[in-house]
């Protein structure tokens, strides 16, 4: 009898032959490498997690529109995961801006810039206004790692000062970036929900595996979904919206199933188109 080869999540091969199972000793999963991406089997050999599409923006004016049923609050912790594949970061590309309880929208966003505007290198977030102020990491090093490949972000809230920069942690990767202390002036942005752009920046690139979280992750949370880089099944962890880019809707049409509580779907606006090209 044919054995299954062991590894552990930490040592999955990088190319391995389309196909190949192996047996994760420290998940207690079965994997397999269909040519593109890892599928995750459970006992009976069923699928139970498969991550084959991401959905490519094209920097000029598609989004994701997820309503305006879904909403952060000041007063609230709250968290927010991405992938995602830049091409071009020195365009202030916006990962998502955000439904606030307030007058302004909160926005995510990446930047590698040199000058006066290198304060934002790295990701930048808030609002406007004083209800959330704007921040950043202002990190050229972490700036320049992100400007190509797949990454991992998480953005968390404690509620405790919207005002203040230890009220949030950013991470990606898994690890835990600094945040400069000083605030940075930040737009004004519609009070909307949308993955890919924001009022007056869009994203050129890739984004998978969006979720929105009403709690604040903590570091072991951020590690078990950041995963080694590899994407996995986060229903455990109760997003409140969690929208696969895909796959859930099998790579086509206009609509984004919502896999959270809050059951809002997102609709690809302006021709975002689905892609096979994933983090593995």
């Amino acid at each position: 009898m044919a054995k299954l080869d062991l590894i552990t999540s930490s040592t999955r091969p990088a190319s391995p032959a389309a196909g190949k199972a192996y047996f994760e000793t420290d998940s207690n999963k079965v994997i397999i490498w269909d040519g593109s991406a890892w599928t995750e089997l459970v006992s009976d050999n069923a699928p139970a997690f498969s991550n084959a599409y991401s959905v490519d923006f094209d920097g000029s004016n598609d989004y994701m529109d997820f309503g305006s049923n879904v909403s952060i609050n000041t007063s609230s912790a709250f968290s927010v995961s991405a992938w995602f594949d830049v091409d071009n970061i020195a365009s202030f590309p916006s990962i998502c801006l955000l439904k606030t309880n307030l007058t302004k929208g909160f926005v995510v966003g990446l930047s590698n810039t040199t000058g006066a505007n290198a304060v934002y290198n790295g990701v930048w977030f808030g609002s406007a206004s004083n209800e959330f102020k704007g921040f950043a990491t202002n990190n050229s090093t972490l700036s320049a790692s992100l400007a190509s490949g797949w990454h991992h972000l998480v953005l968390t809230y404690d509620a405790v000062n919207p005002l203040l920069s230890s009220s949030f942690t950013v991470y990606i990767d898994g690890v835990n970036y600094a945040i400069r202390t000083t605030s940075v002036g930040l737009g004004s942005y519609a009070n909307a929900n949308y993955v890919g752009k924001s009022t007056g920046f869009t994203f050129n690139g890739l984004i998978d595996e969006f979720a929105l979280f009403n709690s604040e992750l903590s570091s072991s949370n951020v590690t078990d979904i950041y995963n080694s880089g590899v994407p996995t099944d986060i229903s455990s962890l109760s997003p409140v919206g969690y929208w696969r880019m895909g796959d859930d809707d099998s790579g086509t049409g206009t609509t984004i199933t919502d896999q959270g509580s809050g059951s809002n779907d997102g609709t690809l606006t302006n021709g975002p188109t689905f892609s096979s090209s994933v983090p593995s």
